[in-house]
């Protein structure tokens, strides 16, 4: 369930702004009142690709129990330079290719 869907990670490089790394995509959750986020482990490994732990975050707030798709993103100043992505959360873990994107003038 807490597969991130349309997954995509990219170093991204716009003229005249600093070279960031991101990460965007959709979760599936329980209902409206989760959010997912995705932040860096606190522990950091050292195995050659880049590693982010998503978790869900209630509210509190009384909400109706229907699956709700919500957008996740990423973004941290300066290229990623590994070529993968690890994503880990509750049902284990998921990858992807770290590709590069440049904006044009």
């Amino acid at each position: 369930m807490n597969k991130i869907e349309n997954l995509y990670a990219y170093n991204n490089e716009v003229p005249g702004q600093p070279t960031c790394f991101e990460v965007q995509g959709t979760v599936t959750v329980a209902h409206p009142g989760i959010e997912p986020v995705l932040a860096e482990p606190k522990v950091r490994h050292k195995g050659g690709w880049e590693v982010l732990q998503l978790t869900l975050v209630d509210s509190g707030e009384p909400a109706i129990q229907v699956l709700t798709e919500k957008p996740v993103f990423f973004r941290r100043e300066g290229a990623s330079p590994w070529k993968g992505l690890e994503i880990m959360h509750a049902d284990g873990s998921q990858r992807v290719e770290i590709e590069h994107r440049v904006a044009i003038n």
